[in-house]
């Protein structure tokens, strides 16, 4: 059975590019935020010693970024009594920000700061390799980057974890490793180095027996729009050994079975499959994210009809 938890570390939304291979890695020191104005609430010392901050870089204007608001004010809520602090970091100006806060921002139940010319984003974002938002970092009480991910994949056992010295440090720097796999190997297919054939196949065996893990790559490799060599036959295959180690019909197989079918070009049949997985999963932050995936899929394909309406000649 798939893990539900498990399946929200899938992709994510997180189809934007990645940057050249991170320089920084879990268990690195914390970088300090750099500020320009605090929006919502005071400032805060990520190396206070006293508290784990839940940092989330993010924009007001972004609906993904909005969607995972619900998220971060249910961890904030639930753990604010156990010396976790979320922040969400945005480089908007300032007066941007004011203005979402002041007419939407009051959903917000966390910390809001503007960054001060990306300064802080380039301490986590670019150090980390990560240029999709949003995305979270976790700094422990120790000043220590422990977690980074998209929010929705923040579940509460790793901050249970951390929170009680149970958190394997060790293992979590296994997962980014492989994360930073799958960068090298889209870095790869892009630039259409033929490496990338080998290191295809080797991804796909280093996840035969993870059926989560197989629709993240699948998701990985199409969802790539800016590579000119998406290698649809991998994700296929990905899809195919993920089925056979599913229970039965999963919402995440055949989400990601609709979404790879869009990609390639079936994209009313796509859509059609991937709004079949809605039915097939009661999880709602899972609903909010493959909603969220069938948003742009089908806003998408309303742009591209018409702009062939516009570029169509004229009938005599």
């Amino acid at each position: 059975m798939i893990n539900k938890h498990a399946v929200l570390l899938v992709g994510l939304m997180a189809c934007f590019a990645p940057v050249s291979s991170f320089a920084d890695k879990l268990g690195d020191p914390a970088p300090p935020l750099t500020v320009k104005e605090w929006i919502k609430g005071k400032p805060v010392d990520v190396k206070d010693g006293k508290n784990i901050y839940v940092l989330e870089f993010w924009a007001a204007l972004s609906p993904a970024c909005r969607a995972a608001i619900p998220k971060l004010n249910e961890l904030q809520k639930k753990f604010k009594d156990k010396g976790v602090v979320v922040v969400g970091i945005s480089d908007e100006p300032a007066d941007k920000l004011k203005a979402f806060m002041t007419f939407e921002g009051t959903q917000i139940e966390y910390l809001v700061a503007a960054d001060d010319q990306r300064k802080t984003a380039r301490s986590y974002m670019v150090a980390y390799g990560q240029n999709g938002i949003p995305h979270v970092f976790v700094v422990g009480k120790d000043g220590k980057v422990l977690w980074h991910g998209h929010p929705l994949g923040l579940d509460d056992k790793v901050l249970d974890d951390i929170i009680t010295n149970h958190y394997d440090l060790q293992k979590a720097i296994r997962a980014d490793a492989v994360r930073a796999e799958l960068d090298d190997y889209r870095m790869l297919a892009r630039s259409g180095d033929p490496k990338v054939v080998e290191l295809g196949r080797k991804l796909l065996t280093d996840r035969t027996n993870d059926a989560v893990q197989l629709c993240d790559f699948a998701y990985r490799i199409v969802t790539d729009v800016n590579n000119t060599n998406r290698n649809f036959a991998l994700a296929e295959d990905a899809l195919d050994q993920a089925e056979k180690l599913a229970t039965g019909k999963t919402a995440l197989v055949v989400f990601t079975r609709g979404v790879v079918m869009f990609e390639k070009g079936k994209k009313e049949e796509g859509i059609a499959m991937a709004k079949q997985a809605l039915g097939l999963t009661t999880n709602t932050n899972e609903m909010a994210v493959y909603n969220l995936r069938l948003n742009i899929m089908e806003g998408r394909m309303e742009a591209e009809s018409k702009n062939k309406q516009r570029v169509a000649p004229s009938q005599p």
